[in-house]
């Protein structure tokens, strides 16, 4: 598993939302309160902001080190003014290597994408499958091996294919598409995903099995005013404002940053309950090192 963040609202330097909250992504990197699945986030990290007086595609910076371990982050976070950040700090899934190519989060044009969560067994046939629904360019601009790029490249298919649908369309087809996957593979889905174009966001929180990715938002913070924040953990425990995201849905903030929900139907769901987890889905990996 991973943590992720996402910050829409007024213009605030990168270290306001990075670094100086209590419980910040350097805390939540190194002591996560909430993870499911494995213990800390040290496969690497990523960020990226939008600044579309400048260009409409965002910048994107992301590294195989822990986040900890790397200096540029902070030394650029208090130069860097963005009203629409992500940033990611991962914990790599079972058998998926730590490299930069594997980092969150994921970009193509104007689009960017991360990912909590976990496919589980992918590379057994759910990978071979979803390279299938892929088509150019998006198959040839995959690099690495995670199922949270994957993902992306089918998501931007979808876009690719039917362009009149919109952002928040455009998802629910593609949790349709991964539902239709799981179900021919047996697999277990844990996706927790975000999703931007520069003028758009989506967060998404998911489950087809019993055990689910953490997810909060916040509207009315003290720290952030006139913005809307969601992060797998709150930035600030302490901070009454954050509430949890509800279970099966995805939050759509559009460029006046006015947001609403939305349900993410769930075929797996039945009689009140949704199945248990595999045992390698909650398999333990072992941090680099350790």
């Amino acid at each position: 598993m991973c943590r992720m963040g996402i910050y829409r609202g007024k213009p605030i330097t990168l270290k306001r939302f990075i670094f100086d909250p209590p419980h910040n992504f350097v805390e939540q990197a190194r002591t996560p309160r909430e993870m499911v699945i494995t213990p800390i986030n040290v496969d690497g990290y990523g960020l990226a902001w939008y600044n579309l007086d400048l260009h409409p595609e965002p910048a994107v910076m992301k590294s195989e080190k822990p986040f900890w371990h790397d200096l540029n982050a902070a030394s650029i976070s208090d130069k860097i003014v963005s009203g629409n950040i992500f940033m990611h700090v991962r914990a790599a899934s079972p058998g998926l290597p730590v490299h930069q190519a594997n980092s969150h989060p994921f970009q193509y044009k104007e689009q960017l994408f991360m990912h909590n969560g976990v496919v589980s067994d992918f590379k057994k046939g759910f990978m071979r499958s979803i390279r299938q629904m892929i088509v150019e360019p998006f198959y040839s601009h995959i690099l690495g091996t995670t199922d949270s790029e994957h993902i992306f490249n089918l998501y931007l298919t979808i876009r690719h294919e039917q362009p009149a649908l919109t952002m928040r369309e455009a998802t629910l087809e593609l949790f349709e598409r991964l539902n239709f996957l799981a179900k021919k593979h047996d697999s277990d889905l844990i996706l927790n995903f975000g999703i931007n174009d520069g003028k758009t966001t989506i967060a998404t929180c998911y489950t087809n099995i019993d055990k689910a990715a953490t997810l909060y938002f916040t509207h009315s913070s003290p720290f952030f005013p006139d913005a809307i924040v969601v992060a797998s953990e709150p930035l600030d425990y302490r901070d009454p404002s954050w509430q949890k995201f509800p279970m099966n849905h995805l939050i759509e903030i559009d460029a006046q940053n006015q947001w609403r929900f939305a349900p993410i139907p769930n075929p797996f769901f039945k009689e009140g309950a949704l199945p248990a987890a595999k045992p390698v889905t909650l398999k333990i990996s072992t941090p680099v090192g350790e």
